[in-house]
């Protein structure tokens, strides 16, 4: 037997019986395996899977075990039966709310992959991506029954934070020692990698978590709340900053400009006067009314000027290699405009495509909307854009209904909010039988500044996450940031932002008014 199999035999038995027992605890592990799982990956029949795949096959296999057991009975206290309390377990879970097209666009997407495999050389390649969408669907479909309230909901986003936070310190730990190739050293400091491999993935990676605790540190409704999301921001945001990532710089500056505007609508109108004089600005350079020279320096440090195919620049080699590939991408597109080379063959086909001095395929086309155009053509395309559009519309929707229940909450907490009482003391009590009323109006109107308190942070909340999913889909125009599983990631933020509507679904069946133990659960 091989020496790794000695830990990892006992340790996979653990969590097998673990996530058997309460499938819930996959979603849970998912946020720190995404990151570290590539630290310890398993060869099956040629795919190569790390601990994020085997917890998607651990939450199935948990799932289909609850088919078999009774969900009338559950333990009660001392561990003797109880009956009536509420299944536990497998079977703690109920009907999944995913709405029906964002399914039919993921099977759409799927299908269409599964078409263009008819064009691949590498069947093995093409499997491989396809299982990391049917990984998505499984954990859309399944994942979604498990999240059941709030305090899990805000579980999973924490390990997300914390996750995120123990890959930033393993890039500070990086930068310190200069323990990284040669090839990753700009400007004379090492761009840090992660666990990813690679600067640029590992920033897409941070910005996920880094939106999300931006959001609550601008939109959260208490001083705790916003003190640990800003230190958690400036961990992450660091971290951020020595990948020099310029496609994650732009992609969280995209996201934070989407958390300022939906978050704070009075500032709106200031907004649009600024994007307004910035065009006034790009139509005085395309006029000539300003200098070249005056944006030259903007221009280079974008990479975009003075790019040469034949003999680049080490400061414009990586740019130069993007574009190459771009290129590259595009002209399998036009050679197979139908369905493309085969998902996951853009770099076994790249040697018949590529352009000058770039021989050597980077193994995507450092854009995802040109790599799948490449590989799966342009049907893939039109059902990716789809899917797209169904997961923003079901995203936009669920925080919708967020933001709704937070207005309610906002107008019924119209006056000002009372001050925190000591316990009632025994001349309370004698006030209370005097003056009910009075004593049950205090107490109501606690109540409601407690639940506007929840629906604030659940709107900061959605909000965050929506900008996480845009700082994905913003990267993806120089990167592919479906690699190293942060596909699921991706799909359990998206379940997240959809129970985080779903839970509180019943609130508002009590006169118009909110209840407060229906939402605080």
């Amino acid at each position: 037997m091989q020496e790794p199999w000695n830990y990892r035999i006992p340790f996979y038995c653990v969590i097998l019986i673990w996530t058997i027992l309460r499938p819930r605890i996959a979603l849970y592990l998912m946020p720190f395996a995404v990151p570290w799982g590539s630290l310890d990956t398993i060869d099956v029949a040629g795919l190569h899977l790390n601990s994020a795949d085997i917890l998607v096959v651990l939450l199935g296999a948990g799932w289909l075990l609850s088919f078999g057991l009774r969900s009338t009975f559950s333990y009660g206290e001392r561990g003797t039966f109880s009956e009536g309390r509420g299944p536990i377990g497998p079977i703690d879970r109920e009907a999944s709310n995913v709405p029906l097209y964002l399914l039919f666009a993921l099977l759409a997407l799927l299908g269409t992959m599964v078409l263009s495999m008819r064009s691949s050389i590498s069947i093995g390649s093409s499997l491989k991506e396809v299982s990391k969408w049917l990984e998505f669907l499984v954990l859309l479909l399944v994942g979604s029954q498990y999240i059941r309230t709030r305090k899990q909901i805000w579980t999973i986003i924490v390990l997300v934070c914390l996750a995120g936070i123990t890959q930033a310190f393993f890039g500070y730990f990086q930068a310190f020692f200069n323990l990284g190739p040669e090839a990753f050293i700009r400007d004379t400091s090492l761009r840090v990698y992660g666990t990813f491999d690679q600067p640029n993935p590992f920033a897409g990676y941070l910005n996920i978590p880094l939106s999300i605790v931006l959001a609550l540190m601008l939109l959260g409704s208490d001083r705790l709340t916003r003190i640990l999301a800003g230190l958690a921001s400036v961990l992450l945001a660091a971290a951020e900053y020595l990948t020099q990532s310029r496609g994650g710089e732009i992609a969280i500056a995209v996201a934070l400009l989407f958390i300022v505007i939906v978050g704070f609508p009075h500032l709106r109108k200031l907004i649009a006067l600024l994007a307004l004089a910035a065009l006034v600005v790009v139509e005085m350079f395309f006029t000539g009314w300003i200098p070249t020279n005056v944006i030259t320096p903007a221009l280079k440090f974008l990479g975009i000027i003075q790019i040469s195919f034949i003999a680049p620049s080490s400061q414009d080699y990586s740019t130069a290699e993007r574009l190459a590939h771009w290129i590259a991408g595009i002209r399998m597109f036009l050679h197979h405009p139908l369905t493309g080379v085969g998902i996951g063959n853009y770099p076994d086909a790249y040697s018949q495509y590529f352009v000058t001095i770039f021989v050597n395929s980077l193994g995507h086309a450092h854009n995802y909307y040109i790599n799948i155009a490449a590989e799966i053509g342009s049907i893939g395309l039109t059902a990716y854009l789809l899917f797209l559009m169904a997961l923003f519309v079901a995203a936009g929707s669920a925080y919708s209904s967020i933001r709704k229940k937070y207005i309610q909450a906002k107008a019924e907490c119209s006056t000002p909010p009372p001050k925190i009482q000591a316990p009632p003391g025994m001349r309370d009590k004698l006030l209370a039988l005097v003056q009910p009323m009075r004593m049950t109006a205090r107490s109501q109107a606690q109540g409601e500044y407690a639940i506007l308190h929840i629906l604030r942070n659940d709107r900061a909340l959605a909000i965050g996450l929506l900008a996480a999913l845009l700082s994905v889909c913003v990267h993806n125009l120089v990167d592919d940031l479906y690699v190293h599983s942060l596909t699921n990631l991706i799909a359990l933020l998206l379940i997240v932002l959809i129970r985080l509507e779903r839970v509180t679904t019943n609130v508002g069946g009590n006169g118009g008014n909110f209840d407060q133990a229906e939402i605080a659960k």
